[in-house]
């Protein structure tokens, strides 16, 4: 059914305000064409957020300059349904508000996935094919087609488009997510195959987005991940974004001790801050704190129990962001705990994010209904009360509580080894499912003295030691001036740019692009390229 809401969000995607069209003008004027009479090609998938573009103009222009190539924008998935099919046909003829926007900074094409006969018939084979393989949520994330792994791409794809919990392998459901998405790789693979591609850049290393880049990354395409924040050159060895943490031990270790020092005082200052309950320390995304005011009634029992707190994660973001974990899902862990619960005498507590959303919770109530052991705790509960009143351990996949709870000396268990705090010995990291199953089960057992200075070097390298951003000078003046991150999706961010441009921020942009390719760095770090000869 067509509603007013639905014309005005399409209306929204055709018209431009003037803000759009001052943008659009300052584009041409300060960017070239490049590549006219060449067959190469740099690809950047057509994302629609604002500052997000900006980002393209530059990083596109650079690349097409550098290889003398086309710039081609990309819809990463084939439309569904009549009404987004006759949409994207009328887009690509017509052009709208985003390919207008990427058209100032010289792109020439806009590419939106449709099968061929011949591609359908590939489909329906490696379809087949694959389908008697799946016999586990295991096997779906080991599935690999062309010699290329895409099941955690095709699993969190299915989790976050259908808002579940979880994958029926058996369902017709999945079947025809998983067709859609052979689709998508038979499409990309042919394309990657058939032109002359230089280069690729993508808005996420997950879901059906990255489906083009792993084929890219492959086939030796230089392959990027490209924001306003951060830009990282993907490879065989790091098919993910925001991997960085692995190196963090490392780098840290090339800092002067000076810098050592002071980096580890100001971390301190954060943490504590964070600890006082202060909203957005940086996390400027983050509207309400998890260590706000204690309620004012008793949440952990007084006994002489082991106390245990799950923190679960979004069930529907993305559970392999930077790999697989030793479970398939957020749910598969939950329900190996319940399993567990089952078998000690632990007092176990559950508490969701505040800022998590209401599917998520709902999930978590749910689950845990029956489960009597657990006890769900108020998402507005301080982690300061909890952690007072006694809890001994946390329990998480990969979040931000293994930093958190090791900053208050409290020791948290991981399942996944693709955590962010892996390159440090402050949360215990189980290798196998096994290992995480014999640790939980003799908790008694278990003595993991923790070194808060490690806790601060991570916290200085995760969230102090780079740049906020490769492209504004200043990223939270800029987000504070502009009246919150909200406003980042909107044209006006359009406006803060042309205010504050000049030609040399330009030219300097521009130069640090350079060095960053030449590099061959995983990410684009200005500390990292300042300190090469």
């Amino acid at each position: 059914m067509i509603t007013i809401k639905k014309i005005k969000y399409y209306l929204k995607k055709f018209l431009l305000d003037k803000n759009d069209s001052d943008f659009i003008n300052h584009n041409k004027k300060i960017f070239t064409k490049n590549g006219k009479d060449s067959d190469s090609i740099v690809l950047f998938e057509l994302n629609e957020v604002n500052v997000n573009v900006i980002a393209y103009s530059y990083f596109a222009f650079y690349l097409s300059k550098k290889y003398n190539a086309k710039i081609y924008s990309f819809f990463p998935r084939i439309p569904r349904g009549l009404l987004k099919k006759l949409i994207w046909k009328y887009r690509e003829k017509f052009n709208f508000k985003t390919s207008k926007l990427f058209t100032s900074f010289g792109a020439d094409r806009m590419i939106i996935p449709f099968l061929s006969d011949q591609m359908l018939i590939e489909t329906e084979e490696i379809f087949s094919e694959k389908i008697d393989l799946i016999k586990t949520k295991e096997n779906l994330e080991e599935l690999n087609i062309f010699d290329i792994t895409f099941g955690d791409l095709i699993y969190d794809y299915y989790l976050t488009y259908y808002k579940e919990s979880e994958i029926d392998i058996l369902s017709d459901k999945f079947k025809n997510h998983l067709r859609y998405c052979i689709q998508l790789i038979v499409y990309w693979n042919r394309f990657l195959c058939t032109n002359n591609v230089k280069a690729v850049s993508v808005s996420h290393t997950v879901y059906s987005n990255a489906i083009p880049i792993r084929i890219a990354i492959e086939m030796g395409i230089p392959s990027f991940q490209t924001t306003s924040n951060d830009i990282y050159r993907l490879s065989k060895k790091r098919r993910f974004a925001y991997t960085e943490f692995k190196d963090f031990r490392r780098m840290f270790s090339l800092l002067s001790k000076e810098k050592q020092n002071a980096g580890i005082e100001e971390a301190k200052k954060r943490v504590e801050s964070r600890f006082l309950g202060d909203v957005g320390v940086d996390m400027s995304y983050s509207k309400k704190s998890a260590f706000g005011e204690k309620l004012d009634f008793r949440l952990i029992k007084k006994s002489s129990k082991i106390k245990i707190l799950v923190a679960p994660h979004c069930f529907f973001d993305s559970p392999h962001p930077f790999g697989n974990n030793l479970f398939p899902d957020v749910l598969e862990w939950l329900k190996q705990l319940v399993q567990i619960s089952e078998k000690t005498d632990y007092d176990w507590y559950v508490k969701t994010h505040p800022d998590f959303i209401k599917e998520t919770k709902e999930v978590v109530e749910k689950f845990f209904k029956n489960h009597r052991q657990f006890t769900i705790l108020p998402s507005n509960s301080s982690h300061n009360q909890i952690i007072d009143e006694g809890v001994n351990f946390a329990l998480t996949m990969y979040g931000t509580i293994g930093f958190e709870y090791a900053a208050k000396n409290k020791p948290v268990i991981n399942a996944s080894l693709n955590n962010p705090h892996i390159a440090y010995d402050f949360n215990i990291n189980p290798k196998s499912r096994e290992e995480y199953i014999e640790i939980l089960m003799n908790l008694n057992d278990v003595r993991h003295p923790i070194n808060i200075n490690d806790v601060y070097e991570y916290y200085y390298m995760k969230h102090l030691y780079s740049s906020k951003s490769w492209l504004f000078k200043n990223y939270s003046e800029m987000i504070e001036i502009l009246g919150g991150e909200s406003k980042l999706l909107t044209s006006s961010v359009f406006y803060y740019w042309i205010e504050n441009w000049s030609q040399y921020r330009h030219n300097e942009i521009l130069s640090n692009l350079e060095s960053f390719i030449d590099s061959g760095d995983y990410k684009f770090d200005l500390n990292q390229l300042t300190r090469k000869p």
